[in-house]
């Protein structure tokens, strides 16, 4: 007998992430973030979980600081916003907000610098899901309402 057969309780309450539904702002990144997400978040599935209990609200938004200079370092900041409601009752959950930021060395060709910027954006919209996914099984492994 292998230890993956054995179900212990902490998977009951992690069976909580497969009944979120997600909405996010209609942008490439959220997109990016909510697909992410909804993945690994699939293996929590059951039968039931058609019949979503939770709702989680985010909002991606990011900056990039502008320079006039087109081959200075430039930072771009994004930062999440999300919450989590229960359905039935209409009641927060949870709510949080947390950032991540990263450098674009000095590029000389405009197309080069948008290519530059979106890959930064890629990284950055990964990182943000990876940190909600953590922070989402840590909600479901700690919360008492199970």
């Amino acid at each position: 007998m292998s230890c993956s057969n054995l179900k212990n309780n902490n998977d009951v309450q992690l069976e909580k992430l497969g009944f979120i539904e997600i909405q996010s702002n209609e942008t490439y990144i959220s997109k990016l973030i909510e697909t992410n997400i909804k993945n690994a978040f699939e293996v929590y599935k059951t039968k039931n979980s058609s019949e979503k209990k939770y709702t989680m609200i985010i909002d991606v938004n990011d900056t990039i600081e502008s320079s006039l200079l087109a081959n200075s370092i430039r930072k771009i900041e994004m930062s999440i916003n999300y919450k989590i409601v229960e359905k039935n009752s209409n009641i927060v959950l949870v709510s949080d907000s947390f950032s991540r930021n990263s450098l674009i060395g000095p590029i000389n060709s405009l197309f080069s610098r948008d290519q530059s910027e979106l890959n930064a954006q890629k990284r950055l919209g990964i990182s943000l899901s990876n940190d909600l996914i953590i922070r989402l099984i840590e909600w479901a492994s700690f919360d008492l309402e199970t």
